[in-house]
């Protein structure tokens, strides 16, 4: 998948959207070549003869044709809004299937602030794109060719010296563009790092103030802010430049046309009606090429956009789940198979690791961090695959099993709450439709959370302490009833009487299901096997 593709495959989809915005790119490159026709005929034809009445159509004639570019304009920002929101909907939601279908060690590669970048401030970058830049240059572009063609039809010598100019100001445009380029690809890179930053100071606002240390925070920040702010001015430097020279290389050149033609009138071979109507278009031509220089910076934006987007659909996918696998959810069997892990090809967190558990039993891993213990997790419930070894639930690779049966098999309680602010029946049955609300209410009894009332409110994290809410964990990997749980420190920040209570529950509801648990009150488990990595 590409950006180009996302804008291909709507456009196929839109295709009346497509035709519209081509009608509207000629009716508006046709209609601003009219006006100055008309002033031709005004001065050349009708002021000569003083028909009044005469002067007033074509006066009418010429307001008309304004007003029809204005509408025209009004239509063409209506359809580029609906376009542009309409593209970038389709590439966010072709961004979150990759998203979804990324090797999980991307995520260990990048940070929160980069791959929130990427939806962000590139994808709107894209916007601007459509609502601002690439049409509008086409538009302009098509401008540029029809007043060079007016131009000629008035006089080839003054289509000349127009031709030779162009030239310059496209070299000198192609000059601004290689440099701003370069500065926007540095300042998009930069962007994640500022997103990430202030993430980070959010994440850790309570150590931040408990500390005091704002001091070095604000030194971080402001390195990076630093660089963030060097890139920009450089990019705005050749911007401001840009559209001064224009404006001055315009001035010159008509005021030498103007010149020339009033020291000798035959020079250019143009009539006087001629001569306004060329000094109309050549205000004209100056005009899209200022326009272009700024829709160039919208551009330059937006394909340092489009090229990080496009780096990051080509991160690598997990490989493709098996389809047809067949499990024996009463007697399940997970097993570690001389499996040996390795995040940087280097150093082995895991090394030839053997293990089989089945129904009922129960395991609680020990060790300091960065022994393994999350990672043996993970390679269980099939996030990571083994650098060698295997990990497999009844035979099949626990890595390659379809999400749908590892929704069944596996349970996940982890010490940190996560909730994507849907109603307390949503998020503890994962909109799982099958789940009734009397099996809701009677989990939240069992958990402790009898206190609630309504099921169907939305759940706020403010309304609970933090203890309760990962209660709220521990009640959705009952409610699913998998067969696997795994409990990640679960009891972390509950005190000792709920940490209890909660194994408590877990010892009455693993008769059927096998039991992994990291350190946190995992020796309360009944018949609990201690495997400490360290050794």
């Amino acid at each position: 998948m590409s950006v180009f593709k996302c804008i291909t495959n709507y456009f196929r989809k839109h295709l009346f959207l497509f035709l519209i915005t081509v009608v509207i790119l000629i009716s508006v490159t046709l209609l601003s070549l009219v006006p100055p026709q008309i002033l031709r005929v005004i001065v050349d034809e009708i002021l000569e003869t003083k028909d009044v009445s005469k002067l007033f159509k074509f006066a009418m004639f010429y307001m008309l044709i304004f007003v029809c570019i204005g509408i025209i304009d009004f239509l063409k920002e209506i359809l580029l809004v609906i376009i542009g929101q309409g593209i970038t909907k389709n590439i966010k939601l072709k961004m979150l299937n990759k998203l979804n279908n990324m090797e999980y060690l991307n995520f260990t590669k990048y940070d929160s602030g980069t791959l929130e970048s990427y939806f962000s401030n590139d994808v709107d970058a894209i916007n601007t794109l459509i609502t601002a830049g690439i049409v509008s240059m086409a538009i302009d572009l098509l401008k540029i060719v029809g007043i060079v063609i007016s131009i000629f039809y008035f006089s080839t010598i003054f289509g000349i010296i127009t031709l030779f100019v162009i030239p310059l100001i496209t070299l000198f445009t192609l000059f601004v563009r290689k440099r701003m380029f370069k500065a926007q690809m540095k300042n998009r890179a930069l962007e994640g790092s500022v997103n990430n930053l202030v993430l980070e100071n959010l994440d850790n606002i309570v150590t931040v103030k408990s500390f005091r240390i704002y001091d070095k925070m604000k030194e971080k920040y402001g390195k990076v802010l630093d660089g963030h702010y060097k890139t920009n001015q450089s990019a705005n430097f050749y911007d401001a430049l840009f559209s001064p020279v224009m404006q001055i290389v315009r001035t010159i050149l008509i005021s030498t046309i103007i010149i020339l033609s009033s020291y000798k009138m035959s020079l250019f071979g143009m009539s006087v009606g001629m001569l306004v109507a060329s000094v109309d278009l050549l205000t004209n031509l100056f005009t899209p090429i200022e326009s272009l220089g700024m829709e160039l910076q919208t551009i330059q934006k937006s394909m340092a956009g489009i090229r990080r987007i496009d780096e990051f659909f080509k991160l690598s996918n997990d490989e493709s789940k098996v389809k047809d696998v067949e499990i024996d959810y009463n007697n399940v069997v997970l097993k570690f198979e001389n499996v040996c892990y390795s995040y940087d090809k280097e150093t082995e967190v895991i090394k030839d690791f053997n293990l089989e558990l089945s129904t009922n039993d129960k395991v609680t891993l020990k060790g300091r961090s960065g022994s393994g213990k999350s990672t043996l997790f993970k390679l269980a419930y099939g996030l990571i695959k083994p650098v060698s070894g295997r990990v497999t639930i009844n035979g099949y690779d626990t890595y390659y099993l379809p999400n749908d049966i590892k929704r069944k098999v596996f349970g996940i309680v982890y010490q940190d709450y996560f909730f994507s602010g849907g109603t307390i029946k949503g998020e503890i049955t994962l909109l799982n439709s099958e789940i009734t609300d009397e099996e809701v209410y009677n989990v939240l009894k069992l958990v402790g959370l009898d206190r609630i009332k309504d099921i169907n409110e939305k759940l706020l994290i403010t309304d609970y302490s933090t203890g309760e809410l990962s209660l709220f964990n521990i009640a959705r990997a009952i409610i699913l009833d998998s067969k696997i749980l795994f409990l990640d420190e679960m009891n972390a920040k509950i005190d000792q009487i709920s940490a209890n209570k909660i194994i408590s529950v877990i010892n009455d509801i693993s008769k059927d299901k096998i039991i992994l648990s990291i350190n946190h009150y995992g020796n309360l488990l009944e018949n609990s096997k201690i495997i400490n990595l360290e050794k």
